[in-house]
């Protein structure tokens, strides 16, 4: 049933846009599912591995000069529209919170030359590693926006997440040629992840707080207490 199923999204694909190297790229470029799943897609489409991997990291490696340079204010922009800024506020707070385990871009600047170079080197590293690993929420996506908030320059924040995309696409690429057998239902594993990470998102912006309001809620309390 299940391979039913995906041979049938597969065909629809393939119908839709024709050519399986278009498909493996469009959906490299997505969010959330990025080369972890157009490759196993590219596969499933039919195309040699070497094929698969290479639309898929080129398609997921391809946006992120524009999401270093766009992303992080995009979601800041959101965050101040009175429309989407609960979706705005809870997609930077997840960045953030991501950051941490690179380095914290809000503190001060290094004040020296070779300060600033260890500094650099050591959110490249970090950087590198967060987007090598192919977890959900650590693509180039989530790998842009980091490096981003860790304030890491342009140039060196390119070649991290790229150099970092690259790993976790060979990554996935081999465990897709381990366990070829069971394709679809990596397809179907990585798919639904994806579906998951969405609902997650959307009840977090549902149940989230906006800063404004988490204020007062704070001032009240504070007022509150001075009166008893």
């Amino acid at each position: 049933m299940t391979d039913k199923i995906i041979q049938a999204v597969l065909d629809f694909l393939n119908r839709v846009f024709v050519y399986p190297e278009i498909v493996t790229t469009l959906i490299a470029i997505l969010p959330i599912v990025e080369a972890r799943l157009a490759i196993p897609i590219g596969l499933g489409l039919g195309m040699s591995y070497v094929k698969s991997w290479a639309f898929a990291f080129i398609g997921s490696s391809l946006i992120v000069p524009l999401l270093l340079l766009a992303l992080i204010p995009f979601v800041k922009w959101l965050a101040k529209t009175k429309l989407f800024h609960r979706l705005g506020e809870v997609i930077y707070e997840k960045f953030e919170s991501k950051s941490k385990s690179v380095g914290d871009g809000g503190g001060e600047e290094a004040v020296s030359p070779e300060a600033k170079r260890k500094s650099d080197l050591k959110k490249m590293l970090g950087v590198f590693v967060f987007v090598a690993i192919p977890l959900p929420l650590t693509g180039v996506w989530t790998g842009s926006a980091v490096a981003s908030i860790v304030k890491l320059p342009y140039g060196k924040a390119v070649a991290s997440v790229i150099g970092g995309n690259l790993v976790a696409s060979l990554i996935i690429l081999l465990l897709c040629r381990f366990f070829n057998a069971y394709i679809n239902y990596i397809i179907l594993a990585l798919a639904i992840i994806a579906i998951v990470v969405v609902i997650a998102l959307i009840v977090k912006v549902i149940i989230h707080k906006p800063k404004t309001e988490a204020a007062e809620a704070t001032t009240n309390d504070g007022e509150d207490g001075k009166t008893e």
